[in-house]
């Protein structure tokens, strides 16, 4: 792996951590309550209505950026990213001025089971938040275009330092001004990030976020017709979102809270290995489409897609072993949230992590369709998967209570990744073996944790049963890779090889001296 790459993983795990971190505190400040679950619903609110604007763009402007850098060279460009730059602040503001306008109807369609007075203080909780798309949206583009001049670091180190921040602020404000510490901090975060990333922008005299004449506002159509095709699903990604905690709201109070908490568990590193590994994916394969170099394309497909098996498997296994222990540790803070909070927060996360398998799968070949030019392929069956889980969720809430929403995921995402598996352009059936032999070794892993994990004692505590699971899991993990000869054992005896062989030569130079 390139040094760039390893970096890259250190950033994005040390914001993992801080993100973990501030869990933790919500936990510890404000539990699971109607206040919390507010705070929640009003920032979902804004987070989808930005991503389901600004999402698509957001995801393909610095790809666009490059093309057109190249095509029409960069004063060209960068006067097409401040038509962007001024269209996205006249659309924001008019969101934001929507939301400031009707407040009360937006309100009750979020959380149709409150009463006057919670209705009241969710509109309060809007308001406050609204504003924070404007920031949140330019932050976003100010990091793609920092990315577009290959600066990789400064964005994450950045987005660090406002995440450090804002757990700062939560742990000196809380005490004082309750629940609204969250809003506060949160704006202080989005302000300091949107302020480091400026910062750079200019230092490296990028004029684009301070030049703002002779703005033609139609230049901006270039980023937008690059977009189109993924403004559908995005769309009903958010608009799920929505019915998820609208109908969270409807089965009790805490219920939303409840389900963040576990999703989240499962989110952050899932979401770090999709961001890392799979946006490398998508520039090599094009590559090898591009020149026609099947076996090229299924080589290194395969490789990336064997190697993020093994880390979702590993994911699983401790959260099928030690997921209760974690959250526990994590959240539990002198009775916050009770013990049979907790257990439900760690059997949703279970459930989760196992969605976590469907959903790496379905990205990796839904990418590997788009650097095949295939893209709308996996745009319509990402809408159909949203759909899926719309109706599903609609139809069970109430019976199946908050375990519907990630057995429909699961439902959802595997119809899809089964249809964006039969459409991958070249050899299926090396693929399937592949899928069917990790599946065996998932199913292998898992049943022997249970197994030891039932003759071994429970230790009071939680670290030290953490550090023997996460031991025990990497001991099977090794095992099976040998005993079903998967490829990656052969990397594992290389290391151990050259490893041996500096230990040997150290020992050789000890007694020379």
């Amino acid at each position: 792996m390139k040094r760039k790459t390893v970096i890259l993983f250190i950033l994005r795990f040390t914001k993992l951590a801080f993100s973990v971190v501030g869990l933790s505190l919500a936990a510890k400040y404000f539990g699971i309550s109607l206040d919390r679950d507010m705070w929640l619903i009003a920032l979902n609110c804004i987070v989808v209505v930005n991503l389901a604007i600004w999402g698509p763009i957001n995801e393909t402007f610095r790809a666009k950026f490059v093309i057109l850098r190249e095509e029409q060279g960069e004063t060209k460009v960068l006067a097409r990213a401040r038509s962007l730059l001024a269209v996205t602040m006249v659309i924001s503001l008019f969101l934001v001025g929507c939301i400031v306008a009707f407040p009360y109807p937006i309100a009750r369609l979020l959380a149709p089971a409150y009463n006057t007075d919670q209705i009241n203080a969710l509109v309060m909780m809007l308001l406050i938040v609204a504003p924070s798309l404007l920031f949140d949206q330019f932050s976003q583009l100010g990091i793609s275009i920092l990315n577009a001049y290959d600066s990789f670091f400064v964005p994450e180190i950045s987005n660090c330092i406002a995440a450090l921040v804002n757990i700062l602020s939560m742990v000196l404000l809380a005490p004082h001004i309750g629940i609204y510490a969250l809003a506060v901090s949160y704006y202080i975060g989005l302000v300091l990030m949107l302020s480091l990333i400026a910062y750079q922008i200019r230092s490296r005299k990028i004029p684009v976020f301070f030049s703002f004449r002779h703005i033609n506002l139609a230049d901006f159509k270039p980023f937008f017709v690059y977009a189109l095709p993924f403004f559908i699903p995005y769309f009903f990604i958010q608009v799920n979102f929505l019915v998820e905690k609208s109908l969270g709201n409807i089965l009790g109070e805490g219920v939303v809270s409840i389900l963040d908490y576990s999703r989240k568990f499962v989110d952050i590193p899932i979401n770090v290995l999709t961001s890392v590994l799979l946006t490398m994916l998508v520039p090599v394969l094009s590559a090898h489409y591009a020149k026609r170099d099947t076996a090229g394309f299924l080589r290194d497909f395969r490789q990336i897609y064997q190697f993020g098996l093994l880390i979702v498997t590993a994911l699983i296994a401790f959260f099928c072993s030690s997921g209760a222990e974690l959250i526990g540790l994590i959240l539990y803070h002198k009775g916050q949230l009770s013990h049979d909070a907790i257990v439900r927060i760690s059997t949703l996360s279970n459930y989760y992590a196992w969605s976590a398998l469907i959903t790496f799968i379905y990205i990796i070949f839904g990418l590997a369709l788009l650097a095949t030019n295939k893209g709308k392929i996996y745009a319509f069956f990402g809408v159909i998967a949203q759909l899926i889980m719309i109706g599903l969720n609609f139809i069970y809430y109430r019976s199946f209570g908050a375990f519907t929403f990630p057995l429909s995921f699961i439902i959802a995402h595997s119809f899809s990744a089964i249809a964006l598996f039969s459409c991958f352009p070249y050899n299926r059936r090396i693929l399937l073996v592949t899928t069917v032999k990790y599946a065996f070794y998932l199913a292998l892993v898992i049943t022997g944790i249970y197994l030891l994990d039932d003759l071994l004692a429970d230790h009071p505590n939680e670290f030290i049963t953490l550090a023997v699971n996460g031991c025990l899991i990497v001991m099977l993990m090794l095992i099976f890779l040998f005993v079903l000869r998967l490829e990656e054992r052969l990397f594992i005896s290389m290391y151990w090889r050259k490893l041996l062989r500096v230990v040997r030569k150290h020992k050789s130079n000890a007694r020379e001296d």
